[in-house]
């Protein structure tokens, strides 16, 4: 059997969608497609009209959040609350109607609605997130398709419950199984690690072929379609421990996966808010490999001023114009701010102007 699907996103009618909606997924050229599938009218699962995609291994990376504080990057705390959000939102709008609304005006609301969880807040970039929650608001949508406005949530509280659920497990999966400093071979780790601990890795569902219509082009790859939320999850974790390595973003300290060939210590997500404005918009990999650049560029030079400026300071001292206490003080902050420039995260400018400003003297 072979699924077609190109870019749709928006539903004209439930012909197009379909019933007993499911979220699928795809791997191929190192990403993972998450589409809309639904059964036609013989009952066999062969609509598919929405499709996402991210890179290897970040919609597990998006659900974990941050694994330290960083401006910007939501913790796992502030992603569930966001999802939460979302889903109460919707579902107060649905119970709160007077009657029925048309089918495919509320698939198409309840997509709209949930849209900015899905896609990037930077204008013109685009860029897919939190897929892992798409289906919950799937079900929400198939089971409006089913029951209207008396639909009960009772199997979409289910999988808002599952997603909290799985952000611990997840996470000790991609540290103690997936992430590469502590094992090279995760096939391997996964024999030592106490499995109660991390999700399942057994699965029901079936796979098909799925044509993808990309442009002009056309790919015909394996697709999975799941029985439930769980066998997604347990689906994807397979293909993670056969195929990939996980590190943690150097820059946003969230999850990513890459192929033996591949490694790179910067995730290809989109920064959409951080300390230094010019960076909005651009992707990790595009800021680490600048800073890399910049670090190479200027070390020299950031030690240079460094050295001037402190023995500039410490003859004044030597000259009894400065107090040790006061010396000791500055030397300390100076020797940060130059680490500061040299890791990136200030600019050569940024440090010769504080040693501007914090000329010493008593």
């Amino acid at each position: 059997m072979s699924l077609t699907f190109g870019d749709m996103t928006f539903i004209e009618s439930l012909e197009d969608i379909g019933t007993d909606l499911k979220v699928g997924v795809s791997f191929f050229d190192d990403r993972e497609y998450f589409f809309v599938v639904g059964k036609d009218a013989d009952g066999q699962y062969n609509k598919v009209s929405l499709c996402y995609s991210c890179d290897v291994g970040l919609s597990v990376g998006d659900l974990i959040g941050a694994v330290e504080s960083v401006s910007g990057v939501m913790s796992s705390k502030e992603i569930y609350s966001s999802i939460e959000d979302k889903y109460s939102e919707i579902k107060n709008w649905i119970t709160g109607l007077k009657m029925n609304q048309n089918k495919v005006k509320m698939v198409n609301s309840i997509v709209l609605m949930s849209n900015d969880l899905f896609h990037s807040n930077v204008v013109d970039v685009p860029f897919n997130k939190n897929l892992l929650a798409l289906p919950l608001f799937v079900e929400v949508m198939s089971g409006y398709i089913k029951d209207g406005k008396d639909y009960s949530f009772k199997k979409s509280d289910r999988i808002l419950s599952a997603l909290k659920k799985y952000q611990k497990s997840l996470a000790i999966f991609a540290e103690d199984v997936m992430l590469y400093e502590k094992n090279t071979d995760p096939a391997e780790a996964l024999t030592r690690i106490d499995i109660g601990k991390i999700p399942s890795l057994s699965f029901s569902g079936y796979t098909t072929l799925i044509n993808f219509n990309l442009g002009t082009e056309k790919r015909l790859t394996e697709a999975f379609i799941p029985d439930t939320f769980d066998d997604l999850i347990s689906y994807l974790l397979n293909r993670y421990v056969l195929n990939y390595h996980f590190y943690c973003c150097a820059n946003c300290r969230r999850y990513f996966a890459f192929s033996s060939n591949s490694m790179t210590k910067n995730c290809s997500r989109v920064i959409e808010s951080a300390h230094y404005l010019k960076d909005i918009g651009r992707t990790c990999h595009e800021v680490g490999r600048l800073r890399a650049h910049t670090r190479g560029l200027y070390s020299d030079e950031t030690q240079l001023l460094y050295q001037r400026n402190y023995k500039a300071a410490f003859a004044r001292k030597k000259k009894g114009q400065i107090s040790e206490e006061n010396f000791t003080k500055w030397g300390e902050e100076a020797r940060q701010m130059r680490d500061r420039c040299i890791n990136g995260d200030i600019s050569y400018d940024d440090l010769e102007q504080w040693f501007l400003n914090n000329y010493l003297k008593d």
